[in-house]
């Protein structure tokens, strides 16, 4: 199967994608608020592309297409790591809001095992485990030791209606409040630069704006300055048939009427905007900078010459301390832009440049004992060989050893080591290697008891999956699964778990554990009818 096509495919194709730094003025979300829409989710919908069809060459001057690609927008103020606190609230929410929307008749016996045994793959697993492991994942954004979280580009939007638009543009980027990523030393902050004058038609006609873009062309370039008009439905309200935008507005209700003055010229200059964005500027500058680093580290690291100097450079490294993260380098060392030009190169799909030089800093960051750098090369090249669809042991054995190495960082790799281990776990899936698998949930499993339900519930499914099932496991992980949801208040998630349980203990001599499901299915219903 190819790569793409499978789940992990498709999350690698979703996660590990270009970063657009957005700094907009406070009259820009006033105008897209009227759609109850901040800029980046009225612009959302419209940035991945399945079929984007841009010609690029690799570095060895090898001449293909690029078809699926996407943007992640974010403010500038959000392009940081993820409060902890915070992180652990929106996973309780994925939870709870998944068992309100349980549909299920809890009323009903539970299902045969025979039934269950027979569903599909899709069938078996709940689908909220999807959104859930994407959460989990983006709770490790934005490190300093991967370059994928780093914005490629910024876009600085100002309204028609500030008042000296030009200095506006100017002072936007000039600013303290730039990511720290920026101002720390850790990414370039010399990045592509796009500006963009949004005119809200419900304030006249353009003419003004059209004068401004001029003034913007002459000021900062012809090709980097866009003028976007929105909000062109004059007269009435529009109501959207499958709103495009529902899915990006994560607080939505029916009675706020996402895109309301957005008629489909809006939709259309939107639509032109990105893809301009994307397929004349972010991935050109993204295929020039490939091509600048690589002649920048075949000249300086590759070659036999080369890697004997730096083996011996660095030699009197070995007794350097331990490093826990990626603060030892900076943007302009040499590991940290062989670090880039790896992950620009996958990025851009040219997965065998992004392999040979995930190798050649691999080396140098374990002979610096820089730890968490070390650890995040080696995942990437688990995922590298994935996509590449090469040495299946390979990639598992690269997995494995980032996996490890993040856990010997104690508290500061842990949420690392389950991003890896959610990585790892759906590339054995995509081999049918489903008890590996479950032992992988197991060792991912955080004394956070919500957390540790969900790991163990996904790993029953996966004792399921089997080939043979096994049973026994399936029902005792998911027996430890809802004791967890119990003791978390997740009463709904506790009962189907229990439910399904009871199903491969029914008729059993297991007279203990029987007694434990059904006392405790019981308890939960009665805690469901006093609520």
């Amino acid at each position: 199967m190819d790569p793409v096509k499978t789940p992990l495919g498709k999350m690698l194709l979703e996660e590990i994608t270009p970063v657009v730094m957005v700094l907009r003025t406070p009259l820009v979300e006033e105008s897209c608020l009227k759609n109850s829409l901040s800029f980046i989710e009225m612009l959302s919908p419209f940035c991945d592309f399945n079929n984007i069809d841009v010609p690029v060459r690799t570095s060895s001057d090898q001449p293909y297409r690029l078809q699926k690609f996407k943007l992640r927008l974010f403010y500038e103020s959000d392009i940081k790591q993820p409060n902890i606190m915070v992180a652990k609230e929106r996973l309780k929410q994925v939870i709870t809001e998944a068992g309100e929307k349980d549909t299920s008749d809890l009323s009903t016996d539970p299902p045969d095992i025979s039934n269950v045994l027979e569903s599909s793959k899709s069938e078996i697993s709940p689908s909220w485990f999807e959104i859930f492991n994407k959460e989990l994942v983006r709770t490790v954004s934005f490190s300093e030791h991967e370059a994928f979280d780093h914005p490629v580009a910024c876009v600085s939007v100002v309204s028609s209606k500030d008042e000296q638009p030009i200095n506006k543009f100017v002072d936007l980027f000039n600013t303290n409040k730039l990511p720290s990523l920026l101002n720390d030393g850790a990414m370039d902050p010399k990045i592509l630069k796009h500006y963009v004058l949004v005119h809200d038609n419900k304030d006249g006609p353009s003419e003004k704006a059209t004068k401004i873009l001029t003034e913007m062309k002459n000021t900062f370039g012809f090709n980097g300055c866009h003028l976007l008009c929105i909000n062109s439905s004059q007269d009435e309200q529009i109501e959207h048939q499958d709103n495009p935008w529902a899915p990006y507005k994560f607080d939505s209700s029916p009675s706020q009427h996402l895109g309301r003055y957005l008629n489909i010229d809006d939709f259309n200059e939107i639509k032109d905007l990105i893809q301009e964005l994307s397929s004349k500027h972010i991935i050109p500058y993204m295929e020039q900078k490939v091509r600048v680093l690589n002649q920048q580290v075949s000249a300086t690291r590759k070659g036999f010459r080369n890697q004997i100097k730096n083996l011996w450079w660095r030699k009197g490294k070995e007794d350097t301390p331990d490093s826990s993260n990626g603060s030892m380098y900076t943007y302009s060392s040499v590991e940290s832009q062989i670090r880039v030009l790896g992950d620009y190169a996958f990025m851009l799909g040219d997965y065998e440049l992004a392999l040979s030089n995930y190798r050649l800093v691999s080396t140098d960051y374990k002979i610096d004992k820089a730890w968490k750098c070390y650890a995040g090369v080696q995942e990437m090249m688990g995922l590298t060989y994935f996509m590449l669809d090469q040495s299946r042991k390979e990639a598992e054995y690269c997995m494995e050893n980032a996996f490890n190495t993040y856990l010997k960082l104690g508290s500061s790799g842990r949420q690392n080591a389950t991003r890896c281990g959610l990585w790892w776990i759906e590339m054995l899936k995509t081999k049918d290697q489903f008890k590996e698998a479950a032992s992988v949930y197991f060792r991912i499993c955080s004394e956070e008891l919500l957390h540790s339900a969900v790991m163990l519930e996904q790993a029953s499914y996966c004792y399921l999956l089997s080939q043979p099932p096994m049973l026994h496991k399936y029902g005792f992980h998911l027996v430890l699964s809802g004791d967890r949801y119990k003791k978390c208040d997740q009463i709904k998630h506790a009962i189907r778990t229990y439910r399904n349980a009871v199903s491969v203990y029914k008729g059993t001599p297991w007279s203990y554990i029987k007694d434990h499901v059904h006392f405790h299915i019981g308890q939960c219903y009665g805690f469901s009818w006093d609520v």
